[in-house]
C-alpha cells in the first residue's frame, strides 16, 4: 500500500498516512483518522484534567460532605470521593443500559456519562496525599499532578520516583529538587532545566554529570564551576557566598545572567537519549519511535505519542500518559500500566481488549462503558454473555458508521474516531489542551468546545508579594498564617489564583535549603516552567553549525564559536532533522554530530 494524503476534518490542513500506519490500523480494526495528528492530540488533551481543582458535595449516598474534585459544582454530574468510589460498596453495572440504534452512540456514551458515578479524582494506591490527581502510589504529596511513585513532594507536574520534591516539571529520580524542567537522576538541583546526573548545583542548563556549579550550559563531568568558568573548592564557596543565592535578589541577578548564558549556548536539535531511529523530543532508551514527546524509556514501535513511561510498545496516539508495559494502543488518554489492544479511552489500568471507556480498571471486553472495574463483557455498563457481546459489538461498530455522531461545527464521529471535545465533562480551559493549544473564549465557544468562566476571586490578602522578606533567614513561621497576593494580581493568562498560602512542609523545605518563599502562586509557577519547555511539534530546518563561527538570528545579535573541528570543517554543516524549535527562534540549533563534538 502506498502513502496517501488526507485532508484534516478540523483544520483542513493536509497530512500523510504511510503504509505501515494503515498496516497498524488493519491491525488494530480501526479505519484511518480524519484528523491531523495536532487535531489528534489536541482533542485527546482536552479530555485530560491534570491541575484544576474545585470543592462540591460528594454524591454517594448516606456522604454529603464537601470534597475535592476535578468536577466543578455546576456540573451536573454524579461525582463521589475517590475513596468511596473504589470501595465495594456500589456497582457500576447497575447503570447500564441497552444500546439504542435509533442514537448516534456518543449521545449514548455522554448520556451515560452523565449518570454512572465518577470517581473524584484520579488517583490510586496513594497515601496522606492531598489536592493530588492524575496520580498513583504517592506518598505523602501535596498538589502533584500526573505524577507516579512520589514522595514528600508538592506542587510539581509529571514527576516520577522524586523525593523531597517541589515546583517541578517532567522530571525523574530527583531527590531535593525545586524549581526543576526536564531532570533526571539528580540530588540537591535546584532551578535547573534538560540536566542529568547533577548535585549540590543551582541554575543548570544541559549538563550531565555535575556537582557543585551554579549557572552552567553545556558542562559535562565538572564541578567548581560558575557561569562555565572554572575554580578551585576554596574560590568558588567564597563566589558562592558573594553571589548571595539565599536572597531573592541574589538569586534574581544570577538568573538573569544564567538565561543570557542559556540563549547563548548550542541547543542540541532535540533530547533524545541512547535511542535508535527515533524522531521527537525528550526521548530515552526506545527505538523506532516517530513524532514522540516525553517517554521515559523502552518504548518501541510508537507513533504519535507523548508522556510514557517505561515499556509503551506498538501504539499510535498513545497520551497524554502512555503507561507502561502496555501494547497496540491507539487513541488513549490515560494509558495505566499493563493494558493491551485498547482504543478511544480516557483513564484504562489493566484492561485489554476495551473501545471506548471512561476510568475503566482491570476489565476486558468493554464497548462504551464508564467506571468499570474488575469486569468483561460490559456494553455501556450492562453485562453481556461473550457470545451476545461478540454478536453485539459488530453491530455497533456498524451502526457508529451509518449514524455518526455530528457536533455544533459539522465534524462527524464515526467509528474510529477519540471522543468528540464538546462531550467532554472539563471545559476546554480548564484541560491540558489550554496549555498546549491556548484558545479564547470566543473562538473555543466557536469551535463547539466547552467554557468556564471562572468564579470571581474574594481572597482576602494580608501580605503583598513586595512585602515579602528577601531571604527565609528573615521569615517568621508566621508566614503560614497569611494569606498572600500573587505578584501577578490575576493579569497574567495563567489562571492566577491571586493569592496562596505557604504550607508547613513546604516551609521547612525553604528553611532546609535556605531558600526564599516564592512570590507567585501555585498556577502561575506552573506556567513560568511550562514556557521553558519546547511545544510538542517539530518543524524541518538544517544545522546552524557554520563552521568555525555560528550566528543565532540576525535579531539576537550573537554567534557561537566552536571548540573544536567538526566532519565538515569550515563550511556550512549539511545536516537537516526534525526539531521542536521553531525556524524563528532565537536560539542556534545544532545537529547531533555537530552538538556531540562540542559537549562531549
Amino acid at each position: 500500500m502506498n502513502s496517501e494524503k488526507r485532508m484534516c476534518q478540523n483544520c483542513k490542513s493536509e497530512f500523510v498516512i504511510e503504509p505501515e500506519d494503515f498496516d497498524f490500523y488493519t491491525k488494530m480494526q480501526v479505519p484511518p483518522p480524519t484528523f491531523c495528528p495536532d487535531c489528534r492530540l489536541q482533542r485527546r488533551l482536552a479530555q485530560r484534567m491534570e491541575r484544576t481543582l474545585h470543592r462540591r458535595k460528594c454524591g454517594a449516598p448516606g456522604h454529603s460532605e464537601e470534597i475535592i474534585s476535578v468536577y466543578p459544582p455546576d456540573k451536573q454530574l454524579c461525582v463521589y470521593d475517590k475513596d468511596f468510589w473504589w470501595s465495594d460498596e456500589w456497582d457500576p453495572l447497575d447503570y447500564g443500559r441497552e444500546y439504542d440504534f435509533s442514537k448516534p452512540f456518543f449521545q449514548q456514551f455522554r448520556e451515560l456519562l452523565e449518570t454512572v458515578p465518577l470517581a473524584a479524582l484520579f488517583d490510586s494506591k496513594s497515601t496522606n496525599s492531598y489536592y493530588c490527581n492524575m496520580t498513583l502510589e504517592h506518598k505523602n504529596c501535596y498538589l502533584v499532578s500526573a505524577g507516579w511513585s512520589n514522595e514528600d513532594s508538592m506542587y510539581s507536574n509529571r514527576v516520577s520516583n522524586c523525593k523531597n520534591t517541589l515546583d517541578s516539571s517532567v522530571c525523574y529520580k530527583i531527590e531535593f529538587g525545586y524549581e526543576n524542567v526536564n531532570c533526571r537522576a539528580s540530588n540537591r538541583l535546584f532551578f535547573s532545566r534538560n540536566s542529568e546526573g547533577c548535585a549540590n548545583s543551582y541554575f543548570l542548563y544541559d549538563c550531565v554529570n555535575c556537582s557543585d556549579c551554579i549557572a552552567c550550559t553545556g558542562l559535562r563531568n565538572k564541578n567548581y564551576h560558575i557561569f562555565n568558568q572554572r575554580y578551585s573548592k576554596e574560590d568558588y564557596k567564597q563566589k558562592v557566598a558573594e553571589l548571595d543565592l539565599a536572597s531573592r535578589k541574589g538569586l534574581n541577578q544570577v538568573r538573569e545572567k544564567f538565561e543570557t548564558l542559556c540563549l547563548r549556548a548550542i541547543h542540541r536539535y532535540a533530547n533524545i537519549y541512547r535511542c535508535e531511529n527515533v524522531i521527537g523530543d525528550n526521548v530515552e532508551d526506545s527505538k523506532n519511535c516517530y513524532y514522540c514527546f516525553d517517554l521515559a524509556g523502552n518504548a518501541e514501535n510508537v507513533k504519535y505519542s507523548n508522556w510514557g513511561t517505561y515499556g509503551a510498545k506498538d501504539s499510535y496516539d498513545a497520551g497524554p500518559g502512555c503507561g507502561g508495559k502496555s501494547e497496540m494502543i491507539y487513541e488513549g488518554m490515560g494509558t495505566g500500566t499493563g493494558d493491551a489492544n485498547c482504543a478511544f479511552f480516557t483513564v484504562v489500568y489493566g484492561s485489554n481488549s476495551v473501545r471506548y471507556a471512561f476510568n475503566c480498571h482491570g476489565s476486558q471486553n468493554l464497548f462504551g462503558c464508564v467506571s468499570v472495574r474488575g469486569k468483561q463483557y460490559c456494553i455501556l455498563n450492562k453485562q453481556y454473555s461473550k457470545e451476545e457481546y461478540e454478536v453485539l459489538v459488530p453491530k455497533i461498530i456498524e451502526h457508529m458508521k451509518t449514524m455518526p455522531y455530528s457536533d455544533k461545527k459539522g465534524r462527524t464521529y464515526g467509528y474510529g474516531e477519540f471522543f468528540p471535545a464538546e462531550i467532554s465533562p472539563f471545559a476546554y480551559n480548564d484541560t491540558m489542551a489550554q496549555e498546549y493549544f491556548p484558545l479564547t473564549k470566543e473562538r473555543a465557544e466557536a469551535e463547539g468546545y466547552p467554557w468556564r468562566v471562572s468564579e470571581d476571586r474574594v481572597y482576602q490578602a494580608t501580605k503583598q508579594a513586595g512585602d515579602l522578606p528577601d531571604s527565609i533567614a528573615l521569615t517568621p513561621d508566621t508566614i503560614m498564617n497569611e494569606v498572600v497576593a500573587c505578584a501577578h494580581d490575576g493579569a497574567c493568562a495563567h489562571a492566577c489564583t491571586t493569592a496562596f498560602k505557604i504550607v508547613t512542609g513546604e516551609l521547612q523545605f525553604y528553611r532546609q535549603f535556605n531558600l526564599p518563599v516564592p512570590q507567585l502562586c501555585p498556577n502561575c509557577r506552573h506556567h513560568a516552567r511550562l514556557a521553558q519547555r519546547n511545544p510538542m511539534k517539530l518543524w524541518e530546518r538544517s544545522c546552524q553549525c557554520a563552521g568555525m563561527e555560528s550566528t543565532a538570528q540576525a535579531t539576537t545579535n550573537y554567534s557561537y564559536k566552536n571548540g573544536t573541528a567538526h566532519f565538515h570543517g569550515t563550511g556550512q554543516c549539511p545536516n537537516k532533522f526534525q526539531t521542536p524549535y521553531a525556524p524563528e527562534r532565537p536560539e542556534i540549533v545544532y545537529c547531533e554530530q555537530c552538538y556531540q563534538a562540542e559537549v562531549v
